[in-house]
Parts: structure tokens; C-alpha cells; sequence
């Protein structure tokens, strides 16, 4: 499970900012929809508000960062850039500064705390913790891009893997790849245990998914579009690979080079065809019921998104992975949304764990009936500065009867928009 997020340096983030599921103890209301994890409370779903440009997004980006940095650390040749690190560029020593990340988690029972700092060239510092008790065990420290350091135990394993680690490589994946048990689980939550998702990914991982689903999904799908009242009974889904050819492409046509750039990358991630198409039930004016199928395409935007979401939400609940989305609101009715949020806060249908994170700007949702107050964040970005900062609506301590929706949107707790009164229609 996912425990707490840290990152600074990044984007628009230039202080630490820290994103977190630990529930505040202190916090009596909605206990039930708390996971223990060892002496930890977590928090299933976290909501974060903000103004648009605040850095909502940016947060949501500097996790997709480190994750994809972790994950296509085996691949990256020698000489290439750590492509996803982007400095705080409002002021010129940020520029040369390492950025940060931190995360802590658990992990097949285990609790574990992991981190680096990079540049666009290598990676600063990283080290692996282990939580046995209330303190931390070093797995392995490093500094200065190639000192290492390692406990008397770990000594021998662990330095086998260090000359083959690069500068521009995570050693955390590198020790993985050559099959080290210590690192193992660690990066396996890397890889597979968390996502983060915008609008077009959460199309593609739904494509994907129920491409490589069974009767189970179909079932599962049906279901959520059936309790969001949108009225489709069945639906046929194909796939077919396709080359460049067939998109119109002609290789002999066009200079070597590029004409064998395109057949490697061809190569390495073959494209598909999706074909969707979408059955309704229809009763007509002679009461008689009569079945039409529309393409997929047709269908309104939110019914394609609850449609993929739904594909990804069935394998993220039975996994109980973490799932990250960047506005989860866009082309779903505040209803809807609120639905699926239901699915990660009641315990029938979350039984394993699962936890989404989401930003939004639906105020319908800021309801201390719905949430705790550790699990309302907001996102701030300082004009002057550029510098955004993500604080708790728990930092306020609101009475659990105050309604907090309308303090919002009173501005008595920052990220809202500064509109003047003359630019107002009303």
C-alpha cells in the first residue's frame, strides 16, 4: 500500500512537498474506512483540489517521473539523459539542483522507504530502507552518484552489483534485474503495485485490459454502466494488428534512415485496431423491445470513459493496486464520480486494499460526510514565485459538522482562483 509521497525540485514544486495516506490518529470520524498495516492507518482514496495551473498536474507528474524513471532505468544506454527530470526553472540555482523524490510503502507485508535525487545527467543519491520495527534498516545507501554503502550483512550481495550499475541507472533496478531478493519486492511495487493515469491513458489501459479480459470482465463492465444508468446490455469488442502499411505508409518511399527507424520502432511496439461496438436495448412505440448496436465511437465521452475506467478499476480493486488519475472528473457527472469513489471506500468492494488518488475540481465532493479531513489536500501556487505548495484540509482542523464546501469556496483555505468582483457576470 501506498503510505506517503515526497518530492521537491520538480516542476513547479521547488520546496519538499509531501502527499500522504497515514491517517491522522488524532481523526475518529470514518474509521471504517481505514487499513491497518502493521501500527500504520491507511487511507484507501485522497482527493486534491486546486486552481487550474496551480500544480495539481505537476504533482500527479513528478510521481509519473519517478515511476517511469524506476522502470526504464535497465533500458537507459550510458550516454542518455534522465529524460522525465524537471527542475524548478524560476531561479537559476534550482536549475543545477538535484530533484527529489521519496516514497514510503508497503509491500507483501513489509514497509519499506525509498528515494533518489537526479539531474538530467545522473542520479545524485538513493537508498533503500526497511521498516523491521518502529526505525528503518538501511538496505543500501548511495551518495555522490557512485559511493554505496551497505550493512555488514547486505556487504558481500549487494556489492556484487554495484559495477554493474551506471551513473544514469538506479542501482534499486539494476540489483533487481540481476535477481537480488532484497530489492525484489521493493521494485515489483514500482513496476506493477502503482499507475498514474490522465484522460488518454486511462483509454489505452482500459484497451488493453479488456482486450486481455474474460467473461469475468464483460460481467464487471456491464455492471458499472448498468449502476452509472447508462443503457447498454452487451457489447462486441476486436482487435487487430496493424503495420505501417496498412496506415498508408510507404517504407521505400521515404530517405533509409528514417525508413529504418520506423521498422525498428514497428518492431518493438506493434500498432492495433480496436473495433467497439456497443448493444442497446430499445423499447418502441409497439412496446415490443428491439436490439441496436452503434459503434463505440458514437457513444458520449463520459460513456467511454466510465467504460475504459471501468476495465482498469475491476483489475486495480482485485490486485489492490494504487491508482493515480489526474482529474477524474472530466466528461463524468459529479454522481458518477462520487460512485466509483464508493467502490475504493466501502470494504465489500475494495476487500484488498486498493487506493486511488485523484485530483478534481468538483466542489460536490468536498463533504466531511464523505471524507475525512486527512483525505481532503489542496495545491497552491504562489504567483510571485511560481512555487507551488500541497497542504491538508487536517492543518485547519475543521469541526466535522462545518461545511467545508462552502469554506472553499470563501477562499478560507487557499487554491481557488483570485477572480476580481468586475470580471463576474453576477
Amino acid at each position: 500500500m501506498f503510505i506517503q509521497f515526497r518530492v521537491s525540485n520538480f516542476m513547479s514544486i521547488k520546496e519538499e512537498a509531501v502527499l500522504s495516506m497515514a491517517a491522522d490518529n488524532n481523526d475518529r470520524d470514518h474509521e471504517e474506512y481505514l487499513y491497518d498495516s502493521g501500527k500504520d492507518h491507511i487511507l484507501p482514496v485522497v482527493a486534491v483540489y486546486g486552481a487550474n495551473a496551480a500544480g495539481k498536474s505537476n504533482l500527479f507528474r513528478a510521481m509519473t517521473a519517478a515511476i517511469m524513471t524506476i522502470r526504464e532505468s535497465t533500458k537507459r544506454q550510458v550516454d542518455e539523459s534522465l529524460v522525465h527530470i524537471i527542475p524548478f526553472l524560476f531561479e537559476q540555482r534550482m536549475i543545477i539542483e538535484p530533484t527529489t523524490f521519496d516514497f514510503i510503502f508497503t509491500v507483501q507485508g513489509r514497509k519499506y522507504q525509498y528515494g533518489f535525487s537526479a539531474n538530467r545527467l545522473k542520479i545524485m543519491e538513493e537508498y533503500l530502507y526497511e521498516y523491521k520495527t518502529s526505525r528503518r534498516s538501511k538496505i543500501f545507501e548511495r551518495t555522490n552518484t557512485t559511493e554505496y554503502s551497505f550493512t555488514k550483512a547486505n556487504e558481500k550481495e549487494l556489492r556484487a552489483y554495484v559495477d554493474k550499475n551506471t551513473d544514469n541507472k538506479l542501482f534499486l533496478s539494476t540489483a533487481t534485474a540481476w535477481n537480488c531478493e532484497m530489492t525484489k519486492a521493493p521494485y515489483l511495487w514500482f513496476s506493477s503495485g502503482i499507475d498514474t493515469y490522465d484522460v488518454w491513458q486511462i483509454k489505452q489501459t482500459g484497451l488493453k485490459q479488456i482486450e486481455n479480459g474474460d467473461r469475468e470482465m464483460e460481467e464487471f463492465l456491464l455492471d458499472i454502466l448498468k449502476r452509472a444508468d447508462i443503457n447498454i446490455d452487451g457489447y462486441h469488442f476486436s482487435s487487430q494488428e496493424i503495420s505501417l502499411e496498412d496506415l498508408g505508409v510507404k517504407l521505400n518511399r521515404l530517405p533509409k534512415p528514417v525508413a529504418d527507424f520506423l521498422k525498428s520502432a514497428q518492431g518493438e511496439t506493434k500498432g492495433k485496431n480496436y473495433e467497439i461496438s456497443a448493444q442497446h436495448a430499445i423499447r418502441e412505440a409497439d412496446g415490443n423491445i428491439r436490439e441496436y448496436e452503434l459503434p463505440f465511437s458514437i457513444e458520449s465521452n463520459g460513456t467511454q470513459r466510465m467504460f475504459f475506467f471501468g476495465a482498469i478499476l475491476k483489475h486495480v480493486l482485485e490486485q489492490g493496486k494504487t491508482m493515480v488519475v489526474d482529474e477524474i472528473d472530466i466528461g463524468l457527472h459529479p454522481m458518477l464520480v462520487k460512485m466509483l469513489l464508493q467502490m475504493f471506500l466501502d470494504r465489500e468492494t475494495n476487500t484488498n486494499g486498493a487506493q486511488l488518488i485523484f485530483s478534481t475540481h468538483d466542489v460536490s465532493l468536498l463533504s466531511l460526510d464523505l471524507f475525512r479531513r486527512d483525505q481532503i489536500y489542496f495545491v497552491e501556487k504562489d504567483q510571485q514565485t511560481g512555487n507551488t505548495t500541497v497542504y491538508s484540509l487536517d492543518e485547519f482542523s475543521p469541526q466535522p459538522s462545518e461545511n467545508v464546501r462552502k469554506g472553499y469556496l470563501q477562499g478560507r483555505y487557499g487554491a481557488i482562483p483570485v477572480i476580481s468582483q468586475d470580471d463576474l457576470l453576477w
